[in-house]
């Protein structure tokens, strides 16, 4: 009985098909496909999804980012150091580093005001650079100031060696 429908399959008119027009084979396409199960929306149109949205709640550490980003250090000092009162796991260790970095900002007396109105992120980045800088000016100027002291120290060694032998020469005679 296989045989017979592998037969027929076989047995059957290839020219019809193609010999028949474009536009049949695919309305004979469409009727033979089966209708798409999409599901209606679930969310009910006259739904506020404003009220779903779950605002995170600012912490006196995003307060202080921004104040930091404004370059007000007075108040992002006071923030930091209510954020280091927090019962987070890492809020003394946030409070730290955010109070070193105040602390160096402020040592730095070339800053200014020289804020470029970027995200919070860009403008503490900006800060981060601009110290990174003149920390590096900075290296630099104590290595020059390292190797003249150097050099100083050389040339007093060798005035006190020539001391000692003129000294001691001169006790021996």
């Amino acid at each position: 009985m296989s045989s017979a429908l592998l037969v027929g399959c076989q047995t059957a008119p290839v020219m019809e098909a193609a010999s028949a027009p474009a536009e049949a084979s695919q309305e004979v396409a469409s009727e033979t496909l089966p209708p798409l199960n999409i599901p209606e929306s679930i969310v009910d149109e006259r739904c506020d999804c404003s009220e779903m949205v779950v605002q995170p709640e600012e912490t006196y550490f995003d307060r202080a980012v921004r104040a930091l980003a404004a370059r007000d250090y007075s108040q992002a000092l006071s923030y930091f150091e209510r954020h280091a009162d927090a019962e987070s796991e890492n809020a003394q260790r946030e409070a730290e580093i955010g109070l070193a970095f105040i602390a160096v900002l402020r040592a730095d007396r070339n800053d200014g005001n020289s804020s470029q109105a970027l995200d919070d992120r860009a403008e503490i980045m900006s800060l981060a650079l601009v110290l990174l800088t003149q920390l590096e000016d900075r290296v630099s100027e104590l290595g020059k100031k390292n190797s003249k002291l150097a050099s100083d120290l050389k040339k007093r060694e060798a005035v006190l060696k020539r001391l000692r032998e003129l000294t001691l020469g001169q006790l021996e005679d």
